[in-house]
C-alpha cells in the first residue's frame, strides 16, 4: 500500500478518536466548544510552527488573501460541523461526511475534466444509494436537520482540500516550509474565529468571548483539553492531512477517510459502553446504510490500489 494512502488512513483513525473525544469533551464535560476549538487550534498550530521555525517568512504571510480565504472556510466548516453534531452521533456524522467523496469526483469531472473509470463509478453509485438510505432512514425534523449542515460543512472541506493540494508551499520538498505553511492556516483559523466569535457577540447573536459574566476561558480543564487535542490531534491531523493531499491528491484522501466511520463506530460503542458518552442507539436502516457505505469504501480503496 502507497505510503500517502497509509498515512491517509492513520488520519482518519486519529480524526475518528478526536471526534468522540470532542463528543464526551462538549456533551458531557460541559466546555464551552467555541474556546475548545480555539484553545486547541493555537495550540497545534504554535507547536507545528516551531517545527517549521527555520523556513524563511514573516508574519506578512500569514495575512494574504489566499491565507485569510482559507481562514474564513475553515470556521465556516466547523461552525456548520458542531451545529451537525447538535443533532447527530458521531457515527452518523462521519457516515454522511462520506458525501464529500461524490463532491470531490464531481469537482475533479467539472475543474480537472477527470472522469471516474467503470469501477469506481459503480462504487460510487453504491455509495449514494447508502447515503440516500441512511438520509432517509434519520429522525425527521432533527437529524435532516444536521444532515444539511454536515453536507454544508463536506461542501467547504472538499474546496480547502483541493486549495491545499494545489498550493505551492505544500507542493515544496522542504519539510520546514510544509510545516510553516500548515502552522499558519492553525493560527489564521484561529484568529478568524476570535473575530467572527466577537462580532457574533457584539450583534448579540451569541455570548461575548469577553463577556466578564461568562467563562468561556477561565475554565482550567478547558485549557487542559484544549492544549491537549491541539498537541495530539489537530497539529499532527493538520501536518498529516496537507502531506497526503500533497502526496495521494484530494480524491484518494477522501476516499481513505471513508473508513472513518468504521473507526468511529468502534471507539463510539466503546465509549458508550464505559458510560463516557451516550450510547450508540441506530435503526435496522441506519446499519443497512453504513453498510453500503462502508462496501463502497472498501471497493473505491481496492480500485484506487489496484489501478497503481
Amino acid at each position: 500500500m502507497p505510503r500517502a494512502f497509509t498515512i491517509a488512513l492513520a488520519t482518519a483513525v486519529l480524526w475518528a478518536v478526536y471526534l468522540v473525544i470532542t463528543r464526551f469533551v462538549v456533551s458531557r464535560a460541559g466546555l464551552d466548544p467555541w474556546a475548545y476549538t480555539l484553545v486547541q487550534l493555537l495550540a497545534g498550530g504554535l507547536v507545528i510552527f516551531w517545527i517549521g521555525r527555520e523556513a524563511p517568512g514573516n508574519w506578512r504571510t500569514l495575512f494574504t488573501p489566499w491565507m485569510v480565504s482559507y481562514g474564513v472556510l475553515r470556521v465556516a466548516i466547523t461552525g456548520a460541523s458542531s451545529a451537525a453534531l447538535a443533532w447527530l452521533m458521531a457515527s452518523q456524522s462521519t457516515l454522511l461526511s462520506t458525501a464529500n467523496v461524490l463532491m470531490g469526483a464531481l469537482a475533479a469531472l467539472l475543474v480537472y475534466r477527470l472522469v471516474p473509470p467503470p469501477v469506481e463509478r459503480a462504487a460510487l453509485g453504491l455509495l449514494a444509494v447508502g447515503l440516500i438510505i441512511l438520509i432517509a432512514c434519520l429522525a425527521p425534523g432533527t437529524a435532516y436537520y444536521g444532515a444539511l449542515w454536515l453536507l454544508a460543512s463536506e461542501t467547504g472541506v472538499v474546496v480547502t482540500a483541493l486549495a491545499v493540494e494545489k498550493h505551492p508551499r505544500n507542493r515544496s520538498d522542504n519539510i520546514a516550509e510544509r510545516s510553516r505553511f500548515t502552522a499558519e492556516t492553525l493560527i489564521i483559523t484561529s484568529i478568524v474565529l476570535i473575530v467572527a466569535w466577537s462580532a457574533a457577540g457584539a450583534l448579540g447573536v451569541t455570548r461575548s468571548p469577553w463577556d466578564t459574566g461568562g467563562n468561556a476561558f477561565g475554565n482550567l480543564h478547558l485549557w487542559l483539553w484544549g492544549i491537549a487535542a491541539g498537541l495530539i490531534f489537530r497539529g499532527p491531523g493538520q501536518w498529516l492531512t496537507f502531506y497526503a493531499l500533497r502526496h495521494a491528491g484530494t480524491q484518494a484522501y477522501l476516499i481513505a477517510l471513508m473508513l472513518m466511520p468504521a473507526f468511529t463506530i468502534a471507539i463510539e460503542l466503546g465509549a458508550g459502553y464505559a458510560g463516557w458518552v451516550d450510547p450508540l442507539h441506530l435503526s435496522l436502516g441506519e446499519w443497512l446504510g453504513a453498510a453500503l457505505i462502508l462496501s463502497a469504501a472498501v471497493w473505491l480503496m481496492l480500485a484506487r490500489l489496484r489501478a497503481r
